[in-house]
């Protein structure tokens, strides 16, 4: 009994590593080819305006994103790599728009090293630039990080037309257009993801004002190191080990 119940809890352990490794592949095949071509072509347009040293900028930014999304296939990032990616698509959508939208980050520093989910910030900056700044719109987007309790805050802040309501029902429920996005990673997922990892009282919570601006919060429970889980996955693998311990005092108080 004892040996199957230990066979038992191994192989959910081995479920939950595949479903996990699964979700990453399934993001990193999620990554728009239309972004990706059309990223092409933008830095073929910069060398052809002879800009050597904003083509080459670009190009780093672009390696270095792709690098991190489809090469890497760790569920969790650092901070500072999420960060740091968020900077590179900066960068490429400003090569490919303009500079009328820029952007500031502003992460405290104790929270460079804690591990969040891969893509967790992206789609959010990605919504502000193309529907919060429509139409050659100038304004600012804004990324907070910081620590609460036991709890990483992130805030999206942007001052762009803000969201209608039947338009923020469709970011999350996943059913807006992504003919130029990065991936196909919508609102809907990443708070299923959160919750997913973390339990029932984390996730997103979104506030827009129309004609003001939108200000996106996502609240994580900390993550210090790669080997820690936190998930709901890890409350049941708690109360089977239990269950087991139980049946194995018992068992050794029956054999004496």
């Amino acid at each position: 009994m004892v040996d199957e119940l230990d066979s038992y809890i191994h192989s959910l352990i081995q479920v939950e590593k595949d479903k996990r490794a699964a979700e990453i592949h399934t993001l990193q095949m999620q990554i728009n080819p239309h972004y990706i071509y059309n990223t092409l072509a933008s830095i073929k347009w910069l060398i052809w305006q002879g800009d050597t040293q904003k083509t080459t900028g670009v190009i780093d930014a672009f390696i270095a994103l792709l690098r991190n999304t489809i090469s890497n296939t760790d569920e969790f990032v650092t901070v500072e790599q999420e960060i740091q990616n968020l900077k590179n698509y900066v960068l490429i959508n400003q090569a490919r728009y303009g500079d009328s939208v820029s952007a500031e980050f502003y992460v405290t520093p104790q929270c460079s090293s804690y591990r969040v989910p891969k893509l967790i910030l992206q789609p959010f900056v990605e919504n502000a630039f193309f529907h919060g700044f429509a139409d050659g719109r100038r304004g600012k987007i804004q990324v907070f990080v910081k620590e609460e309790g036991d709890c990483l805050r992130f805030e999206i802040r942007d001052d762009g037309i803000g969201i209608k309501t039947e338009r923020l029902m469709e970011l999350k429920n996943g059913n807006a257009s992504k003919t130029e996005h990065f991936t196909g990673i919508g609102v809907g997922n990443v708070d299923q993801r959160i919750k997913l990892i973390y339990g029932e009282d984390y996730g997103i919570h979104i506030s827009s004002e129309e004609g003001k601006g939108t200000t996106v919060t996502l609240t994580l429970k900390k993550r210090y190191r790669k080997g820690a889980v936190n998930s709901p996955f890890k409350t049941v693998y708690i109360q089977i080990s239990a269950l087991w311990t139980g049946w194995r005092e018992s068992d050794t108080s029956t054999v004496s």
